[in-house]
């Protein structure tokens, strides 16, 4: 017979491993589930734009203005200083073609002006005279044909066209003219010189030998210029090079007149770009009927830059730093978050044309740009410290050293790069009004001064003093 205890000890200890066998399966269920499921990792603040919240008092107080983003046409106007050269093909050298001597100079110096066709000098060539003799034998009616002629009256003259035709090329390329040509074999006699005679209408830049000079063949004797066009390049930055095309107009100002402009033709753009300066040359036609205009006179050319319809912000809302440009986008509820964009062309009237990074419509913070962008960096270092836009620390003055940036005299401003001033501004770039307008000229453009900042009753900060270190 059975002990009935040990059958109640069997049955509570099966029990037991049932619920444990449950357990068990219930916690591998569950991990089952929960791995087809990734946890969702919490956001990390360095995954958020940089954001500033202001006050309407705030705001108000720094002098913070809000514009919305919208298209506008854009044109632009760039300058570029060149010097005016003379065309390529309008320059000739006029050299001997044959050994010999200059008889004769009909152009009495350099500087003058001769027309196509007009003597330039006499040439004595015995290798040109000889041409001529073999030119007029071909023709049939050389000094041999007369003497056969006359002991045979009657004779026919006789010639010889594949000869005839040799010679009068060699007589070409000794610089004869068809005309030239066509009176020799009309006289049938030769002269003791050859006259040479002006290719083109132009200046004589440089007259390069004299009467009574011995010469060989290739020896230059003046240079020709035809000046009725010039050549004006000017190099262009690669920003504005995609607005400038074939055929385009500009126009040039030159010292020597300047209340009048000249009309150039874009007729080449280098396919080259010159890596030192980051520009792209570009050739300008000038017609210069008048014969104003001269080789080596320097000249300002305007370029018109036509960038038609874009997406417009003033350049005051623009943040720029080494690792690119940004602006603070505001909401409804005056919250700034700080957003990357792209730029293009700045007007005259300093609007940036953007390109990438902000949509019609948005909002952003105009001028006060800077003094969020302080808000935020004094912030991010210590985040129970905000200056709160008007309330930048402790102080209503203090004293810093800078380098100065930009001065506008009309509005009174000042650019400062300066370091931190104790109680009231981390290091930055900004532009503050200063109290006096004679400070202005006391301090140039990429000085180091010593300066005081005043927090006004208004709440703007103003330049009370400012001296060269």
């Amino acid at each position: 017979m059975k002990n009935p205890s040990n059958k109640k000890y069997w049955l509570i200890g099966t029990i037991v491993i049932a619920i444990a066998v449950a357990t068990i399966l219930w916690i591998l269920h569950e991990r089952k589930q929960g791995a087809s499921v990734p946890p969702v990792p919490a956001a990390s603040s360095k995954d958020l734009p940089p954001m500033v919240s202001l006050s309407p008092e705030a705001m108000s107080r720094a002098s913070v203005n809000v514009v919305a983003v919208v298209h506008r046409n854009f044109s632009t106007e760039i300058s570029a200083v060149g010097i005016l050269e003379i065309p390529d093909p309008a320059a000739r050298t006029i050299a001997a073609r044959a050994r010999g001597r200059i008889e004769k100079m009909y152009v009495a110096s350099t500087g003058a002006y001769v027309r196509k066709g007009e003597p330039l000098f006499e040439f004595y060539s015995p290798d040109i005279l000889a041409a001529e003799k073999d030119y007029l034998i071909a023709a049939g009616i050389g000094e041999m044909d007369k003497d056969m002629m006359a002991k045979k009256p009657g004779m026919e003259h006789h010639s010889d066209p594949g000869l005839l035709k040799a010679n009068r090329k060699r007589l070409e390329l000794y610089g004869l003219t068809s005309d030239q040509i066509r009176n020799l074999g009309e006289n049938i006699a030769v002269a003791n010189t050859i006259t040479v005679t002006s290719p083109m209408n132009g200046v004589i830049l440089q007259k390069l030998s004299q009467e009574g000079a011995y010469v060989d063949e290739g020896t230059s004797i003046f240079q020709l210029a035809d000046l009725s066009s010039l050549w004006a390049e000017v190099d262009v930055p690669e920003a504005y090079i995609r607005f400038i095309r074939m055929g385009q107009t500009m126009t040039v100002q030159t010292a020597a007149y300047p209340n009048e402009e000249f009309a150039g033709r874009v007729i080449l753009v280098s396919p080259v770009e010159d890596q030192a300066s980051r520009t792209i040359r570009v050739r300008l036609a000038l017609l210069n009927p008048t014969g104003k205009l001269r080789p080596e006179m320097t000249f300002t050319a305007r370029i018109p830059i036509a960038a038609g319809s874009a997406l417009a912000i003033p350049e005051a809302a623009v943040i720029q730093t080494g690792e690119g440009n940004y602006v603070w986008v505001t909401d409804s509820n005056n919250m700034f978050t700080r957003r990357a964009v792209t730029l293009g062309t700045l007007s005259p009237d300093n609007y940036y044309q953007v390109l990438n990074g902000l949509s019609a419509g948005d909002n952003v913070a105009s001028n006060g740009a800077f003094l969020i962008d302080a808000e935020h960096e004094l912030t991010k270092s210590n985040p129970m410290a905000g200056m709160n836009m008007g309330e930048t620390g402790s102080k209503n003055s203090g004293e810093g050293t800078a380098i100065v940036r930009a001065i506008n005299v009309q509005p009174g401003m000042i650019t400062l790069d300066h370091s931190a001033i104790p109680g009231m501004m981390p290091p930055m770039t900004m532009g503050y009004k200063v109290s006096d307008p004679k400070f202005l000229q006391s301090v140039s453009i990429n000085e180091s001064v010593r300066f005081t900042l005043t927090k006004m009753s208004n709440g703007e900060f103003q330049i009370t003093a400012i001296e060269k270190q």
